[in-house]
């Protein structure tokens, strides 16, 4: 797979003309960067993707002791490989001109894999800070780590961390500073009041003085240096000695591979590995091409030797150091006085083969259950205060007075019915699915899921963005980027485009829940799931292929962190808040004018011969399914505020049959417009656009077939 090579580095950021401090959090999957991340930047976040690529770029801001930093959550992977997007993008990112400093982020209760990936990042010389995750966890299990022979072996700073409590997570910021005074001993944190921070007290410069100080004393130690490799990693004799040939080679173009930023050493090793975009830098002229053939003479002289392929080689002795540093590093294990601990004992039986099944159906039970009673318990209480304002006003201004229609019907009618109709339901959902999240069950339901995956022939990793598509369908399909072969990730956007989120449920419990009772919801989410089975099997038969394994991390369980998990719930229902919010309120008036002026009338008889005839829905609900194009949730509120207008119920305006099948239709039919461009992004607007219409034609039917087989029923029976 090749691609664009990375910008030569610039002078800008080097000596006086530094301004901010750019680090790259770098990591496994799953060790907590995230996290830091968050700990980190706060609300001070941006989102998007990186430069011509599909993979999302996490960055944040922030100021601290008075320097400015701009981190980048980089994605996570295994190695700085080139087999996926996320491996590309992060290996460029990494030795571009804009990253000072790498943050690595290890996993302490699985040092030997994650050590592979440090192993990795040092071959690409770029001053860097090992962040050792998760410590708390290791210390339960009676294990230390010796953090000073870490820093002598690595010269580099070595951190313990407990990211989930914010502990250590401020003190890489400060051995960050460190670095940078010691790299940039002439930019502007370090020359006083001579340029940016001449404003800044006396006791603050004395403080620089001092950070300067312990730099230098830390030079003095051979700390902050890029460490001479062959003393920590030697890839074995055979090996090494066709490295070096390499590099002599390679020297010879030095000036023409400056423009790449990648070490000669890192270039030589990757040609060696047959890495398709260093091969692709390599191949301009013949002179160059010969160190090419040179490179493939040498792997297949060390295949034959080994009698493995040259990964293997090269991972094996990775692997062979990482043994040797462990047994170095790692205090006080002896696994035969460690008593199985609480959190052990639950992960089996939560992924035990019946047992795990059977918790798994009781917390998604106990989700919509906890979302359902919240949720209802808190709506009441808004309906009710809407009502008891609203006799005052009516009394006042008289119910049928225009501005009263417009600016209270509407507008704070869209208000209270987005808080009262929607909000309540979203935000306890996202807090129970932080608390899931954070304290480690998540995971062990994906692994659980594995097995149906396969079974509707899609890889196990598929369920990763199906859980998340509980919460929102756009990030979950976003995620699906993830699978590896195209075939995979078509599946997995048509599925995960059919998982009910939030905003669905809060619909679903809203309407159905509320008037009818969770029997009918567990009815309603039976018939969901049965499509989603379906459509899978029905992919899997037109999109033939091979199933692969699920590969994931699954962290101990922990004490979920209540400050993460209010963040992470503001965070996940701020969109709703500042975004779906105003447009609710916009279509409130519209809503009313549209009723005042009699328009809505002309768009529901278009629609009735569907609405009506097939469906068997009031006809006044027509226009409602096109606007939950843009939101589902609205058709919920636009209803409730309909009904208002109408001076009736919504039990009074639908009977049960046609909140079940107006519930059906909500979640089947078109995903919304936001789901409907991220899959266009993930894979084309052909396929999109196709998907769009067969779940709309999906819906439809079922609608249909559940009305009619009501009225059979009850007509025969």
């Amino acid at each position: 797979m090749s691609c664009h090579p990375p910008k030569k580095k610039s002078n800008k950021n080097n000596g006086k003309y530094k301004d901010i401090i750019n680090i790259a959090l770098a990591g496994n999957p799953n060790v907590g960067k995230s996290v830091i991340f968050n700990q980190l930047t706060g609300l001070s976040q941006t989102i998007g993707n990186w430069p011509g690529k599909t993979v999302e770029r996490m960055e944040g801001h922030l100021n601290f002791l008075g320097y400015q930093f701009n981190i980048v959550d980089l994605p996570g992977i295994y190695s700085l490989s080139t087999y996926s997007l996320e491996e590309i993008v992060s290996r460029e990112y990494i030795v571009s001109e804009e990253v000072d400093i790498i943050i690595n982020v290890i996993d302490a209760t699985n040092l030997e894999r994650n050590l592979f990936f440090t192993f990795q990042l040092l071959e690409l010389e770029v001053p860097m800070i090992l962040a050792i995750n998760q410590m708390d966890i290791l210390r339960k299990r009676k294990i230390d780590l010796d953090f000073k022979r870490l820093e002598e072996i690595f010269k580099l700073p070595v951190l313990p961390v407990v990211a989930v409590h914010g502990t250590g997570v401020h003190q890489l910021l400060e051995e960050a500073i460190e670095l940078v005074i010691f790299h940039h001993p002439h930019s502007h944190y370090v020359e006083g009041g001579k340029n940016k921070h001449e404003h800044l007290s006396h006791d603050y410069h004395l403080r620089e003085e001092s950070k300067l100080k312990i730099a230098q004393e830390r030079s003095a130690q051979k700390y902050f240096q890029f460490p001479d490799l062959s003393s920590i990693l030697s890839y074995g004799k055979e090996v090494e000695l066709k490295i070096k040939d390499l590099l002599i080679l390679i020297n010879e173009y030095r000036e023409y591979f400056l423009q790449f930023n990648y070490p000669s050493r890192f270039l030589a090793i990757k040609i060696l590995e047959n890495d398709e975009e260093i091969i692709n830098i390599f191949d301009f002229d013949d002179k160059s091409k010969h160190i090419i053939k040179k490179a493939e003479k040498y792997r297949k002289e060390l295949e034959d030797l080994h009698g493995e392929d040259i990964n293997t080689i090269i991972s094996s002795e990775i692997y062979n150091n990482i043994h040797k540093i462990i047994e170095k590093t790692v205090l006080d294990y002896n696994p035969e006085t460690i008593k199985e601990t609480l959190a052990e004992k639950i992960d089996h039986i939560t992924t035990h083969s019946i047992w795990g099944y059977v918790i798994l159906v009781l917390v998604i039970v106990g989700i919509y259950a906890f979302t359902f009673i919240v949720g209802d318990f808190l709506g009441g209480l808004v309906e009710d205060l809407f009502m008891n304002l609203s006799i005052p006003i009516y009394a006042t201004y008289g119910e049928d007075n225009f501005w009263v229609k417009l600016l209270w019907d509407g507008a704070m009618g869209g208000f209270f019915g987005a808080v009262g109709g929607v909000l309540v339901y979203v935000i306890p959902f996202f807090l129970i699915i932080e608390i899931l999240q954070d304290s480690g069950y998540l995971p062990r339901a994906a692994f659980l899921m594995d097995r149906v995956m396969h079974v509707i022939g899609v890889h196990g990793k598929t369920i990763i963005p199906m859980i998340l598509g509980f919460g929102c369908n756009v990030p979950a399909c976003a995620g699906c980027r993830i699978m590896e072969t195209e075939r995979e990730k078509k599946i997995s956007v048509a599925l995960t485009s059919l998982v009910p989120c939030a905003a669905v449920m809060t619909v679903v419990l809203g309407l159905v829940g509320r008037y009818l009772g969770l029997l009918w919801v567990l009815f309603l989410f039976i018939i969901n799931f049965s499509v989603i089975l379906l459509v899978g099997r029905i992919l899997k038969k037109i999109m033939p292929g091979e199933c692969t394994e699920l590969i994931m991390e699954m962290h101990d369980y922990r004490v979920p962190n209540p400050n993460v998990i209010v963040k992470q719930t503001y965070m996940r229902s701020k969109e709703f808040i500042f975004k779906a919010l105003p447009i609710i309120i916009i279509l409130g008036i519209l809503l009313e004018i549209m009723l005042i002026f009699n328009l809505l009338e002309p768009i529901n008889i278009v629609l009735s011969p569907i609405t009506v005839l097939w469906l068997g829905l009031p006809v006044v609900v027509g226009v409602f399914l096109i606007y939950g194009i843009l939101r589902k949730e609205l058709t919920l509120v636009l209803l409730a505020i309909l009904a208002a207008s109408m001076g009736v119920t919504i039990l009074e305006l639908m009977t049960p049959i046609q909140m079940i099948v107006f519930c059906l239709i909500i979640m089947l039919y078109f995903p919304c417009l936001a789901t409907a461009i991220i899959i266009a992004k993930q894979t084309s607007w052909r396929y999109s656009l196709s998907i769009s219409l067969s779940e709309i034609v999906i819906a439809l039917l079922i609608g249909g077939a559940v009305y009619w087989g009501y009225v059979f029923f009850t007509n025969f029976f």
